[in-house]
């Protein structure tokens, strides 16, 4: 019965696989960015059109969590088009 593989060659499969498919990687860059904007945009509005209240607070908050999600998924896109296809180069054992 072969042995599982290491937790490092785990890691360095999943990280050529994040590399091949740079058409994904670039759609989660652009999707990451869109998200971030809307939510800032979210922000920037709720501060400038709503009184103080907790609506605007929860608005806001929303518009916090969408920042977030998509500074996250573009930067997994971005790492997926520069650093992980430099990984997948250098690691190529064929």
């Amino acid at each position: 019965m072969p042995s599982p593989p290491k937790p490092a060659n785990r890691i360095l499969t999943w990280l050529n696989r994040r590399g091949e498919n740079q058409k994904h990687n670039l759609q989660l860059l652009i999707i990451g960015a869109g998200a971030f904007f809307f939510g800032a945009g979210m922000i920037i509005w709720v501060d400038r059109t709503m009184p103080s209240s907790l609506t605007q607070e929860m608005i806001a908050l929303v518009g916090s969590v969408l920042c977030v999600i998509g500074v996250l998924t573009a930067l997994l896109g971005y790492l997926g088009l520069s650093l992980f296809r430099l990984i997948k180069f250098f690691h190529n054992d064929d």
